[in-house]
């Protein structure tokens, strides 16, 4: 079993497009930076994260990072609608319609209005700019 010292998980992104994604993530979500730092390539390969080096910028949602990549020779967007790897980013929010008309005015475009769900008052979608789906669930 493994047992964690920190009851945080932090999630990388692997961006298609490391500008749009940040603009995605600091400007419209609002997520503050933290942290920009560059990952040397020896560092990258010895424990296998990417096959070079690379810039990461961290940014702070709640007590969660998320750690976006800016990677030479970045890969594609994923084509497909549904496939396999981390497919949405969850955020409890407290006023599910407040912050969806705040976040509008940013720019982000949602796939439906809110809904209600059988365990949340309301839920959400909105994607990045590599398809992961945004979901905002007000408890």
């Amino acid at each position: 079993m493994l047992k964690l010292s920190h009851p945080i998980v932090d999630v990388a992104i692997t961006c298609s497009n490391f500008e749009k994604s940040l603009d995605f993530y600091h400007n419209k979500l609002g997520f503050e930076i933290v942290l920009d730092l560059d990952i040397p390539a020896d560092l990258a390969q010895d424990v296998g994260l990417a096959p070079t080096g690379f810039r990461q910028v961290r940014l702070k949602a709640g007590n969660t990072l998320i750690k976006l990549m800016d990677i030479e020779d970045a890969p594609p967007t994923p084509s497909d609608q549904f496939s396999a790897g981390v497919r949405w980013l969850t955020f409890i929010v407290d006023d599910i319609q407040g912050t969806v008309e705040n976040l509008k005015q940013n720019g982000v475009e949602f796939l439906s209005e809110p809904i209600s769900a059988p365990d949340a008052a309301g839920v959400v979608c909105a994607k990045d700019p590599d398809g992961i789906l945004i979901e905002l669930v007000q408890i």
